[in-house]
């Protein structure tokens, strides 16, 4: 009943030889707003840093997690007036780029790219994000938008916005008006067109029956998710990390107790990197959110306490949160009265909190002075 990462010969798709792309291919001028030769199938957040077209369908065995695959590709930037190449598969591996899919330190657009398609499929990808489109592998450095493109860009954003109708609900167009007062150009963009070679059997996460096979899939996800924090892809990390809860939280019998035992440590230590991914990007709220499902399962964790006492710190315009965040930290010292880092940001909050009452008793003091004239 092991699980099934790489079960099966690699499908071979006929013409495997072809080329992804052509130099006599149409260009994509316009790259953002996304207009590409057809309407994007697959968006995998809801900023659309990352959207995927696909152009030609293959046959056989659809590549999934765990898959190990062969793909060749090409990335391409705006230019001016012409875009660019930032890289070609082609040019450096003439047999293709081999992995396995979540399981990569390659770009996560092309790790992406591929999921869910079958060999001879040949995909596009619009990426804004800029760490998304980096390979360290492959030494994949998006180049920056120049001001021009940026501009290109805006102008193109502003005329995609003022095709939107005003909402009959008032709170929705201020929210949208807010969007468009803040929206930026991305620092990058990149379009990716990937054609799948081949792809071994891999794994579809609802179909696993057995409690065992579960939390083996989950534990490998987790441990990837470790090696992407180590490599310093935080984000990334994250996001694997949530998809290892994701995978744990599917409906399973988990019998006998020792399986369910295991299931709830992992579930844990889960909510514990979470948070800790989240405050290394700064997402105080999913912080303290990951912290605080820690501290029902284990209400004197004192990792949880630190972190979401970090949180409620460091979260910017959250005067009411300093008080729970001298809470936290002072039961995590009383826990564990030797770590010095806890000491440090119990000290840092004390400071804090006697700053912001300072602000609010010299507050109180004008307007009392002002009432009395």
């Amino acid at each position: 009943r092991g699980i099934a990462v790489q079960r099966g010969a690699a499908r071979q798709t006929p013409g495997a030889t072809m080329a992804t792309h052509s130099s006599a291919e149409p260009i994509n001028g316009s790259m953002f707003p996304i207009k590409m030769e057809a309407s994007h199938d697959i968006s995998f957040d809801r900023d659309k840093s990352l959207m995927r077209t696909q152009l030609q369908a293959g046959f056989g065995e659809e590549a999934r997690e765990g898959s190990t695959v062969t793909v060749r590709f090409s990335v391409y930037s705006p230019g001016d007036p012409d875009e660019l190449t930032v890289f070609d598969s082609d040019s450096t591996h003439r047999d293709g780029i081999r992995f396995i899919v979540g399981q990569t330190l390659h770009a996560e657009a092309l790790d992406r790219a591929v999921v869910g398609t079958a060999p001879g499929s040949v995909v596009e990808v619009i990426c804004v994000d800029d760490a998304q489109a980096q390979d360290g592998v492959l030494h994949i450095q998006p180049p920056k938008l120049s001001e021009a493109a940026k501009e290109k860009i805006r102008k193109m954003q502003m005329n995609e916005f003022a095709k939107r109708e005003p909402s009959i609900i008032e709170e929705q167009n201020i929210k949208f008006k807010q969007e468009v007062r803040e929206w930026q150009p991305p620092v990058s963009l990149t379009r990716w067109r990937v054609r799948l070679d081949s792809a071994t059997e891999g794994v579809i996460p609802v179909l696993l029956k057995w409690p065992q096979d579960r939390l083996a899939w989950a534990t490998t996800q987790k441990e990837f998710a470790q090696t992407l924090l180590q490599a310093g892809q935080v984000a990334r990390a994250c996001r694997r990390y949530k998809k290892s809860m994701l995978d744990l939280e599917i409906p399973t019998d988990w019998t006998p107790e020792e399986l369910l035992i295991q299931r709830n440590r992992l579930r844990l230590a889960l909510h514990l990197n979470i948070c800790h991914c989240a405050l290394k990007i700064e997402h105080f709220d999913e912080a303290i959110w990951h912290a605080s499902r820690a501290l029902l399962m284990d209400k004197s964790n004192v990792k949880a306490l630190f972190r979401r006492g970090s949180a409620q710190l460091l979260k910017p315009n959250n005067p009411n949160g300093l008080e729970e965040a001298i809470a936290d930290l002072s039961r995590a010292s009383q826990l564990d009265p030797s770590n010095k880092e806890i000491g440090r940001m119990l000290i840092k909050a004390r400071m804090a909190q006697k700053d912001h009452d300072k602000q609010q008793a010299a507050l109180c003091s004008r307007m009392l002075a002002a009432a009395a004239k």
